[in-house]
């Protein structure tokens, strides 16, 4: 079977949600559960996490990008900014303490805020693609 771009699309947007994803080898389903590793009250997904790994004998858990990978996409987008003040300031925040929380802040009080969303979905793509490749999944 092959995967889809829209089924990429998908676990790529549940991964941006915070969630992990656990893909079906053979059926392709797929079942995103929040990260508990994010979370301190996780016992509510257990039995759901249970559920899976009885049902599934083969499954791929998709994880969110670590951090060096999030923070070289903020680094990308903030090199593709036009707007050369912006860029700067972008640059500046990723230079100093807490900058995720800051380029989000700044980000999304910006106009640039939705070629922000898209331009970190595309690398989530990517990188749900690439994940995919390195599995030997077949893709659409």
């Amino acid at each position: 079977m092959k995967i889809t771009s829209e089924k990429i699309k998908e676990i790529a947007q549940d991964l941006e949600a915070g969630m992990k994803v656990y893909l079906n080898r053979e059926t392709l389903e797929i079942k995103p559960i929040l990260d508990w590793e994010d979370i301190s009250d996780n016992e509510i997904w257990d039995e759901e996490v249970e559920d899976i790994l009885k049902e599934w004998s083969s499954y791929l858990v998709i994880s969110k990008m670590e951090s060096q990978v999030a923070f070289r996409v903020m680094e990308e987008f903030a090199d593709s900014v036009d707007d050369e003040v912006f860029r700067e300031g972008l640059i500046k925040i990723l230079n100093r303490k807490s900058p995720f929380a800051n380029f989000k802040a700044e980000v999304e009080s910006s106009p640039y805020r939705q070629n922000w969303f898209d331009f970190r979905l595309k690398k989530y793509e990517d990188y749900v693609r690439d994940q995919l490749e390195i599995e030997n999944f077949s893709i659409d």
